[in-house]
């Protein structure tokens, strides 16, 4: 999934780009953000399906520079 993420926003044209992992409880966020605004192509293209598909919930940062998705881990108990 965060090499999906990546892709989208390598073909950007962004000149860097932040991957961040945080965890809070069963959740887990994957976060590709880079310098400049995505196209429509890059934020909603077959890799971003992909992503949606894999995750509970999935989107473009407020400020259109990246990409984010989240996984949530089943409660075993």
């Amino acid at each position: 999934m965060a090499n999906e993420l990546f892709i989208s926003l390598l073909s950007s044209g962004s000149a860097a780009i932040v991957m961040t992992l945080s965890t809070a409880g069963p959740r887990a966020r994957v976060t590709a953000a880079g310098s400049v605004e995505l196209k429509l192509h890059h934020s909603h293209g077959p890799g971003f399906h992909i992503v949606s598909g894999l995750s509970a919930l999935s989107g473009v940062n407020t400020d259109g520079q990246g990409l984010w998705a989240q996984l949530t881990l089943k409660d075993e108990a």
